[in-house]
């Protein structure tokens, strides 16, 4: 989701390093994996695929392709 778990800030305004994501209000770091931010809590996640060009979101890797 795009909202810290410390103050709910937007993560998609943050800073991507490696596999993480800085809020930028906070600060808190976030896993882009897990949604881990330590003692701040966690932010959901969702499977992401991609297929060429495309960005499927909500489709994990084992499931068949929409149309």
């Amino acid at each position: 989701d795009d909202r810290c778990p410390h103050r709910g800030g937007p993560l998609s305004q943050g800073i991507v390093h490696g596999d993480c994501v800085t809020c930028p209000l906070h600060n808190a770091v976030v896993s882009l994996s897990s949604g881990e931010a330590g003692e701040e809590g966690a932010t959901p996640t969702h499977p992401v695929r991609l297929d060429g060009r495309r960005v499927l979101l909500g489709v994990a890797d084992d499931e068949p392709l929409p149309a």
